[in-house]
């Protein structure tokens, strides 16, 4: 009896342990020059860069020290890899007034299959439309949005780890929009035309008869692809607030009738015509 007391009492301080081991786990913090604060472990450091995992992952970055103020490690060391005072223009906060920034859309087609360069085509319509309607507003290009996107290691894949907050100071915008297009086939209709074709002249038998003209008869077919169509849009601002969203089915049933929702929607958000 005292040694299944004794292995209970070992289990749960065993148990108690672990709990606390996991309770007061801590990570590497690493402060970039970009403002951005990123917190994993430090695997490796040289001269020039360090190795870097993380928080919940386990794919290594390499990150250069140019690119980094301070690291302050899991131990509490704080380490200076830059000047501060010679970071802050770095570091300052960045002016978002008065800019706006379209992100790629999604784009999903009949397979529900995400289509990138179509995305990419969304976008810049949205961005026309809007750029020729803008008073004061300064809608950024999306050759622009899509570099400092790209630059900051934000793919299609990995945007939805990121608050809009985030995205707006990676951006340097107030305001961040971005929408879905999806585009099914709903039904494929069908037509034809015949015609015929008669050969000139007529003449009678020695009755009085007349006989018919003779001729061929042309046919022609045509197919046409009906598409439903829906578009949702949505805004946020730099401080991670929804100021607009909504969803919409198109009238229309052509392969482009997201362009007409798309001027609908954009119509009726708060930043059209600022």
């Amino acid at each position: 009896m005292k040694k299944i007391f004794f292995a209970c009492i070992i289990m749960v301080a065993a148990l108690y342990s672990s709990a606390q081991t996991k309770a007061v786990q801590k990570f590497d913090t690493v402060y970039m020059k970009s403002s951005e604060i990123k917190i994993g472990f430090i695997t490796a450091m040289n001269d020039v860069s360090i190795d870097f995992v993380h928080k919940g992952e386990t794919l290594s970055y390499t990150l250069k020290k140019p690119d980094i103020v301070k690291i302050v490690f899991s131990s509490g060391r704080v380490e200076m890899i830059n000047d501060p005072e010679a970071s802050k223009a770095a570091v300052a906060p960045v002016d978002h007034h008065n800019k706006a920034a379209v992100l790629p859309f999604n784009y999903i087609n009949t397979q529900q299959e995400n289509n990138p360069e179509m995305g990419f085509k969304v976008q810049q319509e949205c961005y026309t439309f809007l750029s020729n309607k803008s008073v004061s507003l300064q809608i950024q290009d999306p050759v622009t949005t899509n570099a400092m996107l790209g630059k900051a290691g934000i793919t299609p894949e990995n945007i939805r780890n990121y608050t809009m907050p985030e995205l707006c100071n990676i951006l340097g915008v107030a305001y961040v929009l971005r929408g879905t297009v999806t585009s099914n086939m709903s039904s494929v209709t069908s037509s034809g035309n015949a015609s015929y074709n008669a050969k000139d002249g007529s003449s009678a038998d020695k009755n009085g008869v007349s006989n018919k003209s003779s001729g061929s008869v042309y046919a022609s077919n045509t197919t046409q692809e009906n598409f439903r169509t829906s578009v949702l849009m949505e805004i946020y601002t730099d401080e991670g607030k929804k100021v607009y969203g909504q969803d919409r089915t198109s009238f229309w049933t052509t392969v482009d009738a997201y362009k007409n929702t798309l001027q609908f929607l954009l119509k009726k958000t708060p930043i059209y015509g600022l």
